[in-house]
């Protein structure tokens, strides 16, 4: 039931970045995400291969219980630095998603970074 939680969530971050990114560099939202107790959420990557960024950069993970499952999204994430992948643990999040394009590959990324959390549940 978790998993389920925590994929819903991170379905409406995925959806809306894959919005983002058909509307190209200079795009944002805001909004929140809850992450139920227990899980967390990795964009940008795969289990056990965060060094592989931007390899897997269009790739996401949910971590409920210590059990690991990847799914593949339209959209590249990345940290506001554009240097690798964000993770959220449990809680609510406020998260600013905005598009920019990484100079040296010329490739289009959704930036995740937290504008405010509380209430970690």
């Amino acid at each position: 039931m978790r998993e389920q939680e925590t994929l819903d969530e991170a379905s409406k971050l995925t959806a809306a970045a894959e919005q983002l990114s058909i509307r190209g560099e200079g795009s944002e939202i805001a909004f929140e995400i809850r992450i139920p107790h227990g899980a967390s959420v990795d964009f940008g990557t795969l289990p056990d291969r965060e060094g592989d960024w931007p390899e897997d950069a269009d790739n996401y993970c949910i971590t409920v219980g210590g059990k690991s499952t990847f799914y593949p999204a339209v959209a590249s994430f990345s940290n506001p630095e554009v240097n690798g992948p964000f993770s959220l643990g449990s809680g609510r999040h406020r998260v600013l998603l905005s598009t920019k394009i990484e100079p040296e590959s010329g490739r289009l990324f959704v930036l995740i970074s937290e504008t405010g959390a509380d209430e970690k549940t």
